[in-house]
């Protein structure tokens, strides 16, 4: 009897490597909880969920009762705070490999990092939101700024995220009524793959302009910098997995 319940040398060895596993997982999930806060994406999904409420009021005075309520009580489900992070967090983790994480860190916490954190983190706050969206002034800016901002408008994820979070908040009302009615309101993929095509038409061209008034209190040295660090293999890869991780957190 003694001998069934004693641990045999592949259980022992079994258990050693979950418990590494389990281990490395901790370390993995607590690096990847200091890069979202870090790069501002803990930010930018709060500022979501204000975007968030602020659309369902809206749609509150532009829909029968059911079909408002139909919409909160899904939009709320999809876009639980908690869920929503957890996605982002495990995408990071899978896309990000050490090297480009730890460099990541390294740049956000830099000086230069963290006043581009702060300048990013303001333009999705509500009030430059609703500032932005009155319009955006031309930027008078020099030829070899206007090329850095180019750059960066191919470089960053900008335009992608800002065309998955418009289709979100856009597609409540026509999801929340094709749930309610079987079906009725059912909008085909192609609809929306051409409506994806045409926000990221629209917004494309203006984009380099957007940054400009963005990144507008950055002198010429720190865009450039900035830019060499997005365009380093490491912001490449740190670009893309937040990109990855964002459309996760948007799409479970």
């Amino acid at each position: 009897m003694r001998d069934s319940m004693r641990l045999k040398p592949l259980h022992l060895l079994i258990m050693a490597l979950l418990a590494a596993l389990a281990l490395t997982t901790m370390s993995v999930r607590a690096n990847t909880d200091q890069l979202y806060q870090l790069s501002g994406m803990a930010t930018h999904q709060t500022h979501f969920q204000h975007a968030l409420t602020a659309a369902q009021q809206r749609y509150a005075q532009q829909l029968p009762r059911n079909v408002y309520e139909s919409l909160v009580r899904q939009s709320n489900q999809r876009f639980a705070p908690q869920s929503m992070t957890d996605r982002a967090q495990a995408r990071l983790a899978l896309s990000l490999d050490e090297a480009s994480h730890r460099q990541a860190v390294n740049f956000y916490q830099s000086e230069l990092g963290r006043r581009i954190v702060a300048i990013e983190t303001q333009a999705t706050s509500a009030a430059s939101v609703a500032t932005m969206q009155r319009g955006i002034p031309q930027m008078d800016v020099s030829t070899e700024r206007l090329n850095t901002l180019r750059q960066l408008s191919v470089s960053l994820p900008a335009l992608e995220l800002g065309v998955e979070v418009s289709m979100s908040l856009a597609n409540l009302a026509t999801q929340s009524a094709n749930d309610l009615l079987g079906g009725l309101f059912e909008v085909p993929g192609n609809m929306v793959d051409n409506r994806r095509d045409t926000l990221r038409g629209q917004m494309q061209p203006d984009l380099p302009n957007t940054l400009a008034y963005v990144y507008r209190d950055l002198t010429d040295a720190q865009l450039q910098q900035y830019l060499e660090w997005v365009q380093s293999d490491a912001g490449k890869n740190t670009s893309r997995a937040m990109e990855l991780a964002a459309k996760d957190a948007l799409n479970p």
